[in-house]
């Protein structure tokens, strides 16, 4: 991963070893003089040093040239050593060695990588790969390209996302596909869910829902849905009955031969429930009359499209 290098305090910072630094040495370097003015580092972002580029007379010395990050500035020290930058090789270097903390182009590459991770040559965004997280807790963001195993998720605006589990709250989510997950309060769009949870949530018809086990059909959301069938029987649901229409599209998936078991109390046109199609990737479409809460008069729209 790119990382930027922190910069000096001050312009034209150079010192000289107070010790010998042996090639070992991944703790400590000290100076002929306090730097903590001049020099700033942290663990997340290292400063960088070039020891023995020139001599105590400015002479070229490249083959006695080291470049090292640290991560901590005290006293006349820095810190946390990582040994070996940039290409050079770690060797011992002798007291009085010239040391510099002037930005060069190893600091230049550092931002040179880190910008081009994700923009281009002229600043425009790069296509963003996602991003994969085990858990995840965001507030009041924005997210492109994230799978994570788990989460919680309160007042998002979330593209191209995969959640394997989450409680999602107050969220518009654009292309994701959530598993065993609980919405309230949020707008799907282009979506499919497995064996989710929804309240409050508007889903458009352009949003599936892949039937586990047990999938229920939430009249309060919507009155227009689309199922494909992925286990060997099925058993529909239905919640917040009203006395209304809609309409149920139920796909098999590519194994074929799914099976439903319907809510109760439907009233088939000619007395008899529907077989379905069975052939693999093909769509039967219901329609229903809900004639009083949980009373339902059942028709075929079509089969085997």
């Amino acid at each position: 991963m790119a990382n930027l290098y922190s910069v000096p305090l001050k312009n034209s910072v150079q010192h000289t070893l107070a010790g010998t630094l042996t090639q070992a040495e991944t703790s400590t370097i000290t100076l002929d003089s306090s730097v903590v003015l001049e020099l700033q580092a942290t663990s997340s972002m290292k400063g960088l040093l070039v020891i023995d580029r020139v001599d105590v007379n400015g002479a070229l010395t490249p083959t006695k040239t080291e470049y090292i990050a640290y991560t901590g500035v005290s006293g006349s020290t820095v810190t946390g050593l990582t040994r070996a930058v940039a290409g050079t090789t770690a060797q011992g270097h002798a007291i009085g060695a010239v040391v510099e903390f002037v930005p060069d182009v190893t600091w230049a590459q550092a931002i040179n990588d880190v910008f081009t991770t994700q923009h281009n040559s002229d600043g425009t965004h790069k296509t963003l790969s996602l991003i994969s997280l085990a858990s995840v807790t965001l507030n009041n963001s924005i997210s492109f390209g994230m799978s994570s195993a788990s989460g919680v998720l309160t007042n998002p605006m979330i593209f191209n996302a995969s959640l394997a589990s989450a409680t999602i709250t107050n969220s518009l989510l654009f292309n994701a596909s959530l598993g065993s997950s609980t919405m309230i309060n949020s707008n799907l769009r282009s979506s499919t869910l497995n064996d989710v949870s929804i309240y409050g949530v508007y889903i458009p018809y352009a949003s599936r829902l892949n039937a586990l086990a047990s999938t229920g059909f939430d009249l309060g959301v919507s009155n227009i849905f689309s199922t494909t069938l992925s286990a060997a029987t099925t058993t529909f649901t239905i919640s917040n009955p009203a006395v209304s229409a809609f309409v149920i599209r139920v796909g098999q998936d590519g194994t074929g031969s799914r099976n439903v078991v319907f809510f109760n109390t439907i009233k088939w046109a000619g007395g008899t429930a529907p077989t379905l199609t069975s052939t693999a990737s093909k769509t039967d479409v219901f329609g229903f009359l809900c004639t009083a809460s949980g009373f339902y008069d059942g028709y075929i729209v079509g089969q085997n499209l």
